[in-house]
């Protein structure tokens, strides 16, 4: 797209769009004046003619998306192409049901509206007519609506693909320019790495183990009380499993324990330490917890 917006005449716009498809200007000519054609039937046509711009241009190579331009299809072959699928969707038709098989039938009724639209060649008066004209009645809405959407599915989709395909091209390019270091490269990496993995007292770390055992084994292991999978477990050779969950009041119980034990600690450990002649903490808590 050109920095500068420029609007152009039909037949200007048919000049810039020629080089790009393989029938020339017959390719160009029908891909412009289908647009304008449906730009009229919808909106009606200006009084100063129509005027096209590179969106509009954009816009119209999508609508025909569903023609190979990239494979060398030119847009008369394409509607040749259109004009027998939407009879072999005919010819199927009449031999479905309507009653047993309606969602068929329909979507094959469909299909030979869809292509039938495509096949339909468009005169070329939109291309020089400059009379103004309000919108007009189109009776192949549905079946036209269908084919933009389905042929601008197609179009972004090779867009995308080309682009991703440029991408990938221009990363394998600067790939291959990336400076290539040698050997000391290599060397200078696994002195990095043998950092990284020694600690500062010059031996290597060890592997850190870790406990692959299951719950119901590391509560055998570790007895009574022991935390597993967010609940309290004690063996329990006639439950289940060897384990049982413990009960609210057997919980109460071991952290009564817990709190017992902590506060005999604390005890011990305040006798062993406090200085001759101070007297001892408050015991504010009532389980020996100094604040």
């Amino acid at each position: 797209m050109n920095d500068r917006y420029e609007l152009w005449t039909p037949a200007q716009a048919v000049d810039r769009l020629a080089a790009e498809l393989p029938g020339g200007r017959a390719d160009a000519e029908q891909v412009v004046a289908s647009y304008l054609r449906d730009a009229t039937g919808a909106h009606g046509r200006p009084s100063s003619g129509w005027h096209l711009d590179e969106f509009d241009l954009d816009d119209a190579r999508a609508r025909f998306g569903w023609v190979d331009f990239t494979g060398g299809e030119t847009v008369a072959a394409a509607r040749t192409r259109a004009g027998a699928a939407a009879i072999a969707a005919l010819r199927e038709a009449r031999g479905t049901s309507a009653i047993t098989e309606r969602d068929r039938l329909a979507g094959l009724h469909s299909d030979a509206e869809m292509w039938g639209y495509r096949a339909h060649r468009v005169g070329l008066d939109e291309l020089t007519n400059r009379t103004a004209c309000d919108p007009q009645p189109r009776l192949v809405i549905v079946a036209r609506e269908r084919s933009h959407r389905e042929a601008t599915a197609a179009h972004d989709a090779r867009v995308l693909a080309a682009e991703a395909t440029a991408e990938a091209a221009a990363l394998d390019h600067r790939t291959d320019q990336r400076p290539n270091h040698g050997p000391d490269t290599t060397e200078h990496q696994d002195d990095e790495e043998d950092r990284v993995n020694t600690p500062d007292d010059g031996h290597p770390r060890e592997d850190v183990c870790t406990d692959e055992r299951s719950d119901r084994g590391r509560v055998l292991d570790e007895g009574p009380g022991a935390f597993a999978g967010g609940l309290w477990l004690t063996p329990d050779h006639a439950a289940e499993g060897g384990v049982w969950p413990l009960t609210e009041a057997e919980m109460n119980r071991v952290c009564e324990l817990v709190r017992q034990t902590q506060a005999d600690a604390v005890e011990l450990a305040g006798s062993e330490e406090r200085p001759a002649g101070r007297a001892p903490a408050a015991d504010v808590d009532g389980a020996g917890w100094e604040r």
